[in-house]
């Protein structure tokens, strides 16, 4: 997809920059025509407080200090290099809507005018656009359409981080589209070719994102993410947010009906507080698999990954495969990548952080 190509151009010195509720991450990917890719740079650092909130900028200037303070981290000459962000959250509207059939290219002025009835906001407020992803939906007369559209000061916000950093914008992706190139990191030819279930879990908000033959068909935002674990804990145990969190990651150890594992009395107090969470998150992505199917009843889903921070919650893999009745595989894009020019970080360090890092690699592959 060529979404917002007119906005960047890829240069030598292009990295990708991941800026989340919880952590803002830095990666720069060198392609070779001929074995992995390699890893050249990545480097981590915690979201500053009261700076992001439900997934809006609310410190620009902050924001960009902690990424020069990465770039300064990494020895990377911020006047010689350019960087590319991604916008999400619930005002990212993607999604897919009929159209009478026209050409491709009348597609980009048509939509405009069909995107009135699907904003929460004017169209004169965002930057509207939309690519065919079936040339007939069945009645010969229409066609399916995915409908892109993202409010113009969430982008200006996003550019106005980079900037605040010292560097020059190289450009502004979707992250549902830098997820769907990650994928290609670990999944073999033909799991990304079927039809895929990627849910992004990250600290504040939670993706579910549909692909089918390589192509994105549905995402939604939902409000069940790491966040809401970390809360059920901390209230139910009266501790603070940090406390609660360090806990979780710690403890935290899904417990799968039949299983023949033990866990300690301790842990299983742990699921039992998170349980109602999970069970929440687990109705919302089965709403939007069944709502997927009710569309396109000739698919079946084969694949669900899982990825963001709560995918380090031990053999949540294994309780939403029982759950959606579906094959479901935790993250992993460091698989494919050389990973032996990386300093300052083991690859068992780079491993760990794998499945909350698929929009900043994927990104960095653009």
């Amino acid at each position: 997809m060529d979404f917002f190509k007119r906005l960047f151009q890829k240069t030598p010195d292009q990295g990708a920059i991941d800026i989340g509720s919880s952590h803002v991450k830095l990666a720069v990917v060198e392609k070779k025509k001929s074995g992995p890719a390699e890893l050249l740079y990545f480097a981590v650092a915690p979201t500053p407080p009261m700076t992001i909130k439900d997934g809006s900028i609310l410190d620009a200037q902050t924001l960009g200090d902690t990424i020069a303070g990465l770039l300064r981290a990494n020895n990377i000459q911020s006047q010689k290099f350019k960087l590319l962000s991604a916008v999400s959250g619930q005002q990212v509207v993607i999604r897919p809507i009929p159209m009478t059939k026209m050409k491709p290219e009348e597609v980009k002025q048509a939509i405009r005018f069909e995107a009135e009835r699907y904003l929460p906001y004017p169209v004169a407020d965002a930057y509207v656009t939309g690519e065919i992803i079936s040339p007939d939906i069945g009645d010969g007369r229409q066609m399916e359409v995915l409908l892109i559209a993202v409010p113009n000061e969430i982008l200006e916000a996003a550019r106005e981080v980079i900037k605040m950093s010292d560097v020059e914008p190289a450009g502004i992706d979707l992250e549902p589209l830098a997820l769907q190139r990650a994928l290609r990191l670990f999944l073999s030819e033909e799991q990304y070719n079927g039809t895929v279930v990627l849910v992004n879990c990250g600290a504040s908000f939670s993706s579910i994102n549909i692909f089918s033959a390589g192509r994105l068909k549905h995402n939604r935002t939902i409000s069940v993410a790491g966040n809401s674990f970390t809360k059920a804990i901390g209230q139910s145990l009266n501790v603070s947010f940090d406390e609660a969190e360090k806990i979780k990651k710690e403890k935290g150890v899904i417990k799968v009906d039949g299983g023949a594992e033990d866990v300690a009395p301790t842990t299983q107090k742990i699921f039992n507080l998170v349980e109602p969470v999970l069970k929440d998150f687990v109705t919302e992505v089965q709403r939007s698999i069944d709502y997927y199917r009710s569309r396109n009843k000739d698919e079946s889903i084969d694949l669900v990954v899982l990825s963001g921070g709560t995918a380090a919650f031990k053999n949540i893999e294994s309780y939403l495969s029982k759950e959606f009745g579906v094959e479901c595989v935790v993250a992993d894009p460091f698989s494919n990548l050389n990973l032996s020019k990386v300093k300052g970080m083991t690859s068992s360090e780079l491993r760990e952080l794998a499945p909350a890092s698929m929009v900043v690699l994927g990104l960095a592959l653009q």
